[in-house]
């Protein structure tokens, strides 16, 4: 003999109340869970309100349509258009650069503007003082360096 296929499934439905009292208590885990970020969540929406940044923010959601369309309004006067330009082939030059010797190099542009500061400007420098200055080897090692930068710059 076969069995019966089922043909009705019946849900065990669960009382609204009971429902509510889950959704409760996993609403107030959620809070003691994350209890700082709720402060200061609340603590920067005041902040936000005190400045009146919360009405402006609020109005700006609101009316996203005419807001958006006001600053594309704005953005495509003749006076912006090489500035927005510009700003993309900034972001393009950026991505360019090795930040890694550019660091380097700006420390050690640093440490001689610091150097820089501490001369005094009436004192003059002679030709036998030039001379004599290469034989220093953090100046040899300076002038080698901006040698370098030059041919650098130089090749094609």
């Amino acid at each position: 003999m076969m069995a019966e296929a089922i043909t009705k499934i019946k849900r065990m439905e669960m009382p609204e109340d009971a429902g509510r009292d889950q959704d409760i208590s996993e609403v107030t885990s959620a809070i003691s869970n994350n209890k700082e970020a709720i402060l200061k969540g609340i603590d920067f929406l005041g902040t936000l309100n005190d400045n009146g940044m919360l009405d402006m923010a609020h109005a700006l959601v609101k009316q996203k349509e005419t807001a958006l369309d006001n600053v594309m309004r704005e953005f495509n006067k003749p006076q912006y258009s090489a500035t927005l330009e510009n700003l993309s082939k900034l972001f393009l030059f950026l991505g360019e650069l090795n930040v890694d010797e550019l660091h380097h190099f700006s420390n050690k542009l640093n440490n001689g503007l610091a150097e820089a500061h501490t001369i005094d400007e009436s004192e003059k420098t002679s030709y036998l003082d030039l001379i004599k200055a290469l034989k220093d080897p953090e100046i040899n090692r300076s002038i080698t360096m901006l040698l370098q930068f030059l041919r650098g710059m130089g090749k094609e």
